[in-house]
C-alpha cells in the first residue's frame, strides 16, 4: 500500500517539480506562480497512467531484484513512459531535443518513488 501511495500521489508531484525545473532552465517560465498553482491539477491528470505504469513494474520487481537495480529499472521505465505519453498526448511536432529531455521528469519521478517505496525500517520499528 505504501508504494502504491507514493507512485500515485507523490510520484506525479515530483514530475511536476522536475518539469518546471526544465521549463525554467531553458528559459520558458509560464505564468509565474499562478501558472505554477494551476499546472499541479494537470501534472496529476497526465501523470497518472505513467505513475500506475511505473508502480506496476516496481511492484512486480519488488522482491526479484535488490534496491539499486530496482531503482535504475524504475528511472528508466519512468524515462520510455513519459516520453511514450508526451508523444500520445501532443498533437503538434516536437523537436526530439525536447522529447529526450522531457523524457527525465519520468526518470527521476520513477527513480524517486522506488527509491522511497524501497527503504525499510531499522531494528524492530513498525
Amino acid at each position: 500500500m505504501k508504494r502504491f501511495l507514493l507512485f500515485l500521489l507523490l510520484g506525479p508531484a515530483v514530475g511536476f517539480a522536475v518539469f518546471e525545473l526544465r521549463e525554467i532552465a531553458s528559459g520558458r517560465i509560464i505564468g509565474g506562480f499562478p501558472g505554477f498553482i494551476m499546472g499541479l491539477p494537470f501534472a496529476y491528470w497526465f501523470g497518472l497512467i505513467p505513475s500506475l505504469v511505473m508502480w506496476l513494474e516496481d511492484w512486480f520487481l519488488e522482491d526479484k531484484m535488490r534496491l539499486w537495480p530496482k531503482v535504475l529499472t524504475s528511472a528508466l521505465t519512468g524515462y520510455v513512459v513519459s516520453i511514450g505519453m508526451m508523444l500520445i498526448w501532443t498533437s503538434v511536432s516536437i523537436p526530439l531535443r525536447q522529447i529526450l529531455t522531457f523524457g527525465i521528469v519520468g526518470a527521476v519521478q520513477g527513480l524517486v518513488c522506488s527509491w522511497l517505496s524501497g527503504i525499510k525500517p531499522k531494528g524492530g520499528a513498525l
